[in-house]
């Protein structure tokens, strides 16, 4: 936690959307750091539901817990002195509400976004056109993006491996709860000009975001082919070949179907690797393909599960043409610890709002 008697000038943060996200992480995270001071809430309904965490506090309790006034719109807020006091907004809304209310905040507040940008891709150009035009910060809410492990594999693909040639990311979560429960509208239903819903959209992006920013890879044309659930017609398993510029290629595998058992135990799973000009960096784990036959009958191969919240579970390794074979204990992918005062990037949106972090 900073230190308290360091901070001259908190951030002042209003948070768009009291979901469970922000119950469980933005609002506490915020009220335990001496760097930031919640302004405002804006939350449309008086209780809000989640079946991801079915004793969320209402907006009066929410009132009252963080001592600030509670919105239901967000013009609500924007005409309110609350906003004139406010460097920057947090925006935790359903997915699909991110660009109406992003398009208001750009060019008035500094914008930290939760991830998935959007739910359409036009939605999310006007987004981007309208923050480089603005002379505030504009954040999506990628954390494994901001750790120390993530720029560390980024120049090491830059100064190491050289022209990437070819990558394969593959991500798997055991959250088939999630995408087969027909009340998870925003999670399995389509809105706007989506063709669909599902583990494509709203987890892919996790793992997709970290590798575009360490490898630098442009997208150029895209080949997809996914599975998708008889219960809710979500997407739960997608395959797809990503042609980039500078003739490289990605190989990406994402499913939602492994094996839940419990949050600690059931958390992602991920493993990535580039090779390029210079060899290969492997980050996760690696498949040492020691299977073993359960009683059942089902075959198990023994690896290292990269799970964001086991750092233990893996690690990288960087092999080159030239005898290098490093090995860097540790796999430090998302922050997603409850506790303490916010992940990496919460402190780089705050000091961008102009706190003396």
């Amino acid at each position: 936690m900073p230190d308290p008697f360091s901070a001259t000038r908190c951030a002042h943060i209003a948070v768009v959307g009291a979901g469970w996200w922000s119950q469980g992480w933005h609002l506490p995270h915020l009220s335990r750091n001496y760097h930031a001071q919640i302004t405002a809430i804006v939350e449309p309904c008086e209780a809000p539901r989640s079946t991801l965490n079915p004793d969320l506090k209402t907006t009066e309790e929410l009132q009252k817990l963080y001592a600030v006034p509670v919105f239901k719109t967000f013009d609500e807020f924007l005409a309110s002195p609350e906003a004139e006091q406010t460097d920057g907004v947090i925006i935790a809304t359903t997915h699909s509400a991110h660009y109406e209310v992003g398009m208001k905040a750009i060019g008035r507040f500094h914008v930290l976004m939760e991830k998935p940008m959007t739910t359409d891709l036009a939605e999310a150009d006007w987004l981007a056109q309208a923050a480089s035009k603005s002379d505030h910060i504009f954040m999506l809410n990628n954390t494994a993006n901001f750790r120390d492990s993530t720029e560390k594999v980024h120049n090491m693909v830059k100064s190491k491996i050289g022209q990437v040639r070819s990558v394969n990311c593959y991500m798997a979560a055991a959250l088939l709860w999630l995408f087969e429960d027909p009340e998870n509208v925003g999670w399995i239903k389509p809105t706007g000009s989506m063709q669909g819903n599902g583990f494509g959209l709203g987890q892919m992006s996790h793992a997709l975001a970290w590798l575009y920013f360490v490898t630098d890879l442009e997208p150029e044309k895209v080949c997809c082919s996914m599975l998708h659930s008889e219960k809710t017609g979500a997407d739960i398993t997608d395959i797809a070949i990503v042609h980039c510029a500078g003739n490289a290629i990605m190989s990406i595998h994402g499913t939602a179907s492994m094996p839940f058992k419990s949050y600690f135990e059931s958390t992602k799973h991920i493993h990535m690797k580039i090779f390029g000009s210079g060899g290969v960096l492997s980050y996760g784990g690696e498949d040492v393909s020691l299977g073993t036959d359960t009683p059942m009958g089902i075959r198990l191969d023994t690896e290292f599960q990269c799970q964001d919240q086991h750092p233990e579970s893996g690690g990288l390794r960087l092999e080159l043409f030239d005898g290098t074979d490093q090995h860097l204990p540790g796999f430090y992918f998302e922050n997603y610890q409850a506790e303490g005062d916010g992940p990496e990037s919460l402190q780089v949106f705050l000091s961008g709002c102009g706190c003396d972090a």
